[in-house]
C-alpha cells in the first residue's frame, strides 16, 4: 500500500510540475484539506485555485522531490521549489528575482486519492531573496 501511495503523490507532483489543474483535481478527493502555514484550504477546487493563482505569479514554477518516504497511508515529501516572481504574492508586487526554497510537505491517503495535506516551507528564505524582508540581524553572518 504504501508504495501505491507514494507512486499516488508523484503522479501529484508530475501534475504541479506540468501546471495541469485537470490532473491535480482528479488526485485529490473531493473534500480533501490542505494546512499550510499561514492558511487552510478546504475542497480540492479551492487548492487547485491557490496553485494556479501561483502558476501565474511564479510562470516558471518547478518542484524537485529531494525526498521521499511513505508508511501506510503517510506520504512526506522534502521538496525544492523554484521561480521566477513575475506576478503578485500575497500582496507583494512583482520584483523579477529568482528565488528557490524548501519545503516539506505530508500527504495522507484515503480511498486512492489524497484527502489531507500539511506543508511547511522556507517563507522567510523566499522574501528574503525577494528582497520584501531583510534577514535578522542575529541571523546574519
Amino acid at each position: 500500500m504504501s508504495e501505491e501511495n507514494e507512486e499516488l503523490v508523484r503522479r501529484y507532483l508530475n501534475a504541479f510540475n506540468e501546471r495541469d489543474g485537470e490532473r491535480l483535481s482528479e488526485l485529490l478527493a473531493e473534500d480533501v484539506v490542505e494546512h499550510g502555514i499561514s492558511e487552510e484550504l478546504r475542497g480540492r477546487e479551492e487548492i487547485v485555485e491557490f496553485l494556479e493563482a501561483h502558476f501565474e505569479t511564479f510562470p516558471d514554477y518547478s518542484g524537485t522531490t529531494d525526498a521521499m518516504v511513505a508508511e501506510g497511508d503517510t506520504v512526506a515529501v522534502r521538496y525544492t521549489v523554484s521561480g521566477t516572481h513575475t506576478g503578485e504574492y500575497k500582496g507583494v508586487e512583482p520584483t523579477g528575482h529568482a528565488a528557490e526554497w524548501t519545503g516539506m510537505a505530508m500527504y495522507r491517503i484515503e480511498d486512492g486519492a489524497i484527502a489531507e495535506v500539511w506543508l511547511e516551507e522556507d517563507r522567510l528564505g523566499l522574501l528574503e531573496q525577494l528582497e520584501v524582508v531583510d534577514r535578522p540581524a542575529h541571523l546574519r553572518v
